[in-house]
């Protein structure tokens, strides 16, 4: 598996912790969607969708420049050589409910809101998929009225063909890295040497 799965595995990361969250809430029977959010996808009800609607790359860390990268070979010894910087995405997901009433539909979203800003940071056994690095840290922000509020909610449902529905946006930070890496760094030291000379013996 390679780390290029970084979208495939957030994603699969916040569904669980959705459906974890909803079943310790007592809510068993609610199914979880993560395709286009239209009614002809949405089968099942009552229902959570997490949407990923958008994928943005932050440009200050686009620009940074190569990292320097020390590992140790198969004979132990130390090998240098540098690497593209990682790239931080930002992966926006539109959370909306679908249920049989509107106040159902309601206490779902306000649920799904609350186990996203309870967990503002995901790291250990609860990233799922191997893309992520070791100690890796994800981070969850809801996306605030200014970026995301009615005019963007109607504009984004008119665009899938739907009714207008409440709706939250949350920004997912990851990195994705490159296995492109440069030629080994080979490295110069100065050396000082001490020529001593052999004195004659005075007779």
């Amino acid at each position: 598996m390679g780390q290029f799965e970084i979208v495939k595995d957030v994603g699969n990361t916040l569904t669980k912790l959705l459906e974890s969250n909803l079943k310790n809430s007592g809510y068993k029977d609610v199914e979880l969607y993560t395709s286009i959010p239209t009614e002809e996808n949405i089968k099942k009800l009552p229902a959570v969708s997490l949407f990923l609607s958008a994928v943005c790359v932050d440009p200050i860390i686009r620009e940074r420049a190569e990292k320097l990268v020390s590992v140790s070979d198969e004979s132990g010894e130390i090998v240098e050589y540098r690497m593209d910087p990682p790239m931080l995405l930002k992966l926006y997901y539109v959370v909306s409910a679908w249920g049989k009433t509107p106040q159902e539909e309601h206490v779902l979203l306000a649920l799904a809101m609350k186990v996203f800003y309870e967990n503002p940071e995901i790291s250990g056994e609860l990233l799922q998929g191997y893309s992520f690095r070791q100690r890796e840290t994800i981070t969850i922000r809801p996306v605030e009225e200014p970026k995301f509020g009615y005019e963007e909610t109607m504009s984004f449902w008119r665009s899938m063909g739907e009714k207008i529905r409440p709706a939250a946006q949350f920004c997912v930070w990851a990195y994705l890295d490159s296995d492109r890496r440069g030629e080994p760094v080979r490295r110069t030291f100065d050396r000082s040497l001490s020529l001593a000379g052999s004195r004659r013996r005075r007779r």
